[in-house]
């Protein structure tokens, strides 16, 4: 029996507490979910129950069975899924990466190989071995993630967001780990926005706010019960007349990494001024590379590329031009406070400060962001870091805004928020945008097209009907 008595932390600098209080109980093989707003507390709790959160105030106690656990047995006992998955992948390959946990605990080397082969093939990638981490898609990542803790063998495993970056194969394949984990007598914890795929297995449901847990039920918040919302959406889009002027021209766009077959097959399409693209597919069907590939960070190897008027354009030179927000927004926040955050791309390019300024504040308004306007970035939520990240793009005023899995993070109802910003986006600036995802949007009437992806290549629209 887990219990966690009292627990309460406040983050160093803060002087309000991000938790107060927690109290709770999990027996061996329940699966408890913790529901709530982005921004309630959910990977805060989850990270001091695995001991990894910064020296701040820390109270309360922790204990499996009779006796409080010391640290040394949170960080065995306890196995933690991150919400960003990239941030605890420490190896170059697959096997390395599983491996990597027992080895630290002095496993003999014949039970590690059993251990990487039992993990690996949970999840479904046994024969990725020794493929290069970096060359895996989020999806493929956070898989990763969920074998190096199976490999450790924990009593209890908490998960973040685990759906936030995998397609509905994914899902599925996670929710049989998830049986077979609870048979054994494992206790889960998981914080969740989507937890329909979850139904089944949740014991109860833990539900948060400001930091404390407000309820205590069995069965599914409604508010939560899909991760498209049960909030019908009230936003009446207009519908964006073809335009004659192309953003993005590309035919027979291929795309390879070293080592490994084409990523990129054949791709010829054309993304109009103003226009809203939703780009479609499933895990590691190439989504993510052709965004880089139009922003100019990654070269094709065949086929011809134009963007704003510039043919191949490189990193760099599309600057407050094109812009992309990252699947993983930490790669693309570095400064000390959310303002300076935001100015950071508007100092580049040189303007007065007067127009930083004002742009800044325009980019926060729109994206919901103001009020953490003097936040140190890496201290906040997933879902708030997603927005301060959103703001800094769109300062810029870039006729081309590329989004890649932007719904991570955010709860039902911000993520049909965050829809509404894009269209009035759009409708302000005249910009082009493109969301990248592997579920349907949470608003199917938004997008003024939809570009469906399978292994590598754009497919015919009557050839892939959702």
């Amino acid at each position: 029996m887990l219990t966690v008595a009292d627990l309460s932390y406040t983050y160093p600098g803060e002087h309000h507490p991000s938790l107060s209080d927690i109290s709770f109980s999990i027996a061996a093989g329940e699966c408890a979910c913790f529901s709530g707003h982005s921004g309630c507390g959910k990977t805060t709790l989850l990270l001091a129950l695995k001991g990894l959160l910064p020296e701040g105030t820390l109270a309360g106690t922790i204990s499996y069975g009779e006796n409080p656990l010391t640290r040394e047995e949170i960080l065995s006992g306890f196995g933690l899924v991150f919400q960003n998955a990239e941030s605890q992948l420490l190896c170059s390959t697959v096997f390395d990466e599983v491996a990597f946990g027992p080895e630290n605990l002095c496993i003999p080397p014949a039970e590690i190989n059993q251990r990487i082969i039992e993990a690996l093939s949970a999840v479904d990638l046994l024969e990725f071995g020794n493929r290069n981490v970096e060359r895996f898609s989020a999806g493929q990542k956070q898989r990763l993630c969920i074998a190096s803790v199976l490999s450790m063998q924990p009593r209890v495993i908490l998960l973040d967001e685990p759906t936030s970056q995998l397609d509905g194969k994914g899902r599925n394949d996670l929710l049989k780990v998830l049986h077979h984990l609870k048979r054994q007598g494992i206790s889960i914890l998981i914080a969740e926005h989507n937890i329909q795929p979850f139904i089944e297995i949740i014991d109860r449901y833990l539900l948060m706010s400001a930091g404390r847990i407000t309820g205590i039920q069995d069965h599914p918040p409604d508010e939560y019960r899909s991760g498209h919302s049960t909030i019908s959406p009230t936003a009446h889009y207009s519908r964006h007349q073809p335009a004659e002027e192309t953003v993005v021209s590309a035919k027979n766009l291929t795309v390879s990494y070293p080592g490994s077959s084409n990523i990129l097959r054949d791709c010829s399409f054309a993304i109009g001024t103003g226009e809203l693209l939703h780009l479609y597919g499933e895990n590691g069907c190439g989504k993510s590379t052709l965004l880089k590939t139009i922003a100019g960070a990654i070269q094709p190897d065949a086929g011809s590329l134009t963007v704003c008027g510039q043919d191949f354009p490189r990193a760099g030179e599309l600057l407050g031009t094109v812009a992309l927000l990252f699947q993983n927004p930490q790669r693309q926040l570095f400064e000390d406070t959310v303002r300076d955050e935001v100015a950071f791309t508007l100092k580049r390019l040189k303007f007065a400060d007067k127009e930083i300024e004002r742009r800044v504040e325009s980019a926060l308004t729109l994206s919901e962001a103001v009020h953490l306007t003097d936040r140190l970035p890496l201290t906040l939520s997933f879902g708030e870091q997603h927005r301060v990240a959103l703001a800094s793009v769109i300062a810029p005023e870039p006729k081309l805004l590329l989004l890649d899995e932007p719904f991570a993070g955010l709860d039902p109802t911000q993520r049909l928020r965050l829809l509404k910003i894009l269209a009035q986006l759009r409708q302000q600036k005249g910009t082009a945008i493109v969301i990248v995802s592997h579920d349907p949007l949470p608003d199917p009437t938004w997008a003024d097209r939809i570009i469906i992806m399978r292994n590598g290549r754009i497919v015919p629209p009557e050839a892939a009907p959702l």
